[in-house]
């Protein structure tokens, strides 16, 4: 019997041996990297939709669907589709929110969710493409960007739909970072280039960090051919729509000083590197590893002027938010749709970090990739709770607007009176196109609590 059980043991060890010697030869192929990236995509699709199954529309998604349909019909297209929000040129997001509520309605939040979440994912391809650019391994490539798919700091732009504002912007400059990134005269990749760009300064108010980067990098790389056909179209337009119509934004400036921006911007990178590495205490080590591997010349100018580019973009993304969102406190800096902004331009320059402490050891190397896997799965958890967190919000707004909608206290108030403080751009005159769009089903408020609600949503006073 004891030599029978030290037999099925053997073969038991010799077969766990074989299995990993054959994981070990899966994951030293050197396609292996690309196919986890796969995979890692695939898993994204069903978090997505569980983080996104209970979403609704809320706050800026109303802006577009209700108070940009009232400036269209009372002012005209130009109005609808230039003037601008809180500094932002939203042409692009504002026809695309358009063309879905053409096709699809206002019933489900869906279609505008999944642009939004496609275009995350597009993002996160291009992230993994410019950090095999800079000389990023192509395992830690993919467990970073594999992070960056589910990332819980940046949460607000996965799960908020009209973050495809800033998604088309980011989009466009990554896909123009990747086009020029060659030598030689400008060609048609340049050119496709800066039409990408051209899209992104028409989405949101970061194109001009944007056309600074990409200037910064044909800059360092003496393309000065390229830097005119990559900047030019972007800059003539954001000059001319500033000139026309995005002056015309005094709502930015919250009472800062020069004096916070460089905390704001300190705190705003710092705050990136503590989500990427999952740890708050390691995120100065990080940062400052980061920026490190930036100035190495070692490995060459071609990924070090990327790697500069990249900083610079993100330098000048948050000193100028700083010089504008400064006097909310420095804290501001750390909001999650910034943290996503900052970690897709960092992401890169981080992943490099990581590979270096192969320069210490192997397993330290080795520590870095487990600490990244670490991140990922925590990352995936903080995105859960701020989704469900945020979705509890836009459902209690649904809530209120039903309940409102099915009550007998309408003609109580003006059409002008806006019910929701979160979203101010649902009105009461609303409510009639919301119910006959399918976008809230009236019902009569059926408890003394649902009913203390209504009237305190319309500003009336207590029933006595």
């Amino acid at each position: 019997m004891a030599l029978t059980q030290r037999r099925l043991a053997g073969r038991l060890d010799e077969r766990i041996d074989a299995a990993v010697a054959a994981a070990r030869r899966r994951v030293a192929r050197d396609d292996a990297p690309a196919h986890a990236f796969r995979i890692a995509l695939a898993l994204s699709v069903p978090v997505m939709y569980l983080v996104g199954r209970r979403q609704w529309f809320i706050r800026d998604d109303w802006a577009f669907v209700l108070t940009r349909a009232r400036i269209r019909e009372d002012f005209g297209w130009d109005q609808w589709l230039l003037e601008p929000t809180a500094g932002h040129w939203m042409t692009v997001p504002i026809l695309l929110y358009r063309g879905l509520e053409e096709l699809f309605g206002i019933d489900s939040y869906w279609p505008y969710l999944a642009l939004n979440m496609a275009l995350h994912l597009a993002i996160v391809v291009a992230v993994r493409a410019l950090c095999g650019r800079v000389g990023v391994s192509p395992w830690t490539a993919t467990l970073v960007c594999s992070g960056v798919l589910v990332f819980g700091a940046g949460w607000e732009n996965i799960v908020f739909a009209i973050q495809i504002t800033y998604h088309l912007t980011t989009l466009g400059f990554l896909l123009q970072l990747l086009l020029v990134d060659h030598d030689g005269p400008p060609d048609r990749r340049d050119v496709l280039g800066a039409a990408a760009a051209l899209v992104g300064a028409m989405s949101s108010a970061f194109g001009p960090f944007f056309v600074l980067g990409v200037g910064a990098l044909l800059a360092l790389r003496r393309r000065w051919s390229a830097l005119l056909v990559a900047t030019v179209p972007s800059t003539l337009a954001l000059a001319w729509w500033w000139i026309t119509w995005g002056h015309e934004s005094p709502e930015e400036d919250t009472g800062g000083t020069l004096g916070q921006v460089p905390l704001y911007a300190t705190r705003g990178a710092l705050a990136v590197f503590e989500s990427l590495s999952g740890i708050q205490l390691l995120g100065g080590v990080a940062a400052l590893a980061a920026v490190a591997v930036a100035l190495r010349r070692q490995q060459g100018w071609r990924r070090q002027s990327l790697l500069l580019a990249l900083w610079t973009t993100a330098a000048a993304m948050y000193v100028g938010l700083g010089l504008s969102r400064s006097g909310f406190g420095v804290e501001n800096a750390a909001v999650s749709r910034y943290q996503y902004m900052g970690a897709v331009l960092l992401a890169p320059a981080f992943a490099l970090a990581v590979d270096q402490l192969r320069r210490i050891s192997t397993e330290a190397h080795h520590a870095g990739r487990a600490l990244l896997v670490v991140s990922a799965v925590l990352s995936l958890s903080l995105l859960r709770v701020n989704s469900v967190q945020w979705a509890i919000r836009a459902t209690d707004e649904r809530n209120v607007l039903e309940l409102i909608a099915g009550s007998d206290l309408l003609t109580q108030v003006g059409g002008d009176w806006r019910p929701l403080p979160f979203s101010p751009d649902v009105r009461i005159a609303d409510l009639e196109r919301l119910v006959r769009d399918g976008a809230i089903t009236p019902r009569a408020p059926a408890t003394p609590e649902e009913l203390a609600l209504v009237r305190s949503s319309l500003g009336l006073a207590p029933q006595p």
